[in-house]
């Protein structure tokens, strides 16, 4: 009988193809920016699994910025990953959150992930107005 050294849980592989999910379905916004939702159904650290998803994308070319929604207990989690070019501490501020200049986040209570999404968006779209974005 072949064994395999090591173990992987149930939970671990949900999380893999969650973080899957957040990745194959990110949209690219205004050419630069990767913006997607990672499920967190039968997730057991859904917040956690986002970031992760965020960072993931940031291995995309032309990639500047990253941002992973995640809908968990009637709040949509919002992280943000970037590259220098783009400060994403800047951008959740402006959503209720903060951070640091590549790494940074926001919670939004009371909104669906549309209407989370649309509010990143408006963000990004100020920003690149007014130059805070290159």
């Amino acid at each position: 009988m072949l064994s395999v050294s090591g173990s992987c849980s149930r939970d671990d592989l949900d999380d893999y193809k969650a973080k899957a999910e957040a990745v194959r379905e990110a949209e690219i916004f205004e050419g630069n920016f990767a913006i997607s939702t990672c499920p967190s159904e039968g997730i057991d650290s859904p917040t956690v699994v986002g970031a992760q998803a965020a960072n993931e994308l940031l291995d995309i070319s032309g990639i500047k910025a990253s941002v992973v929604m995640t809908e968990y207990n009637n709040t949509v989690y919002l992280s943000a990953r970037s590259i220098d070019e783009v400060n994403v501490q800047v951008m959740m501020e402006k959503l209720g959150g903060g951070g640091h200049r590549t790494i940074a986040g926001a919670q939004l209570a009371g909104v669906s992930i549309e209407e989370a999404r649309n509010q990143v968006k408006a963000v990004i779209k100020e920003m690149l107005e007014k130059g805070d974005i290159s």
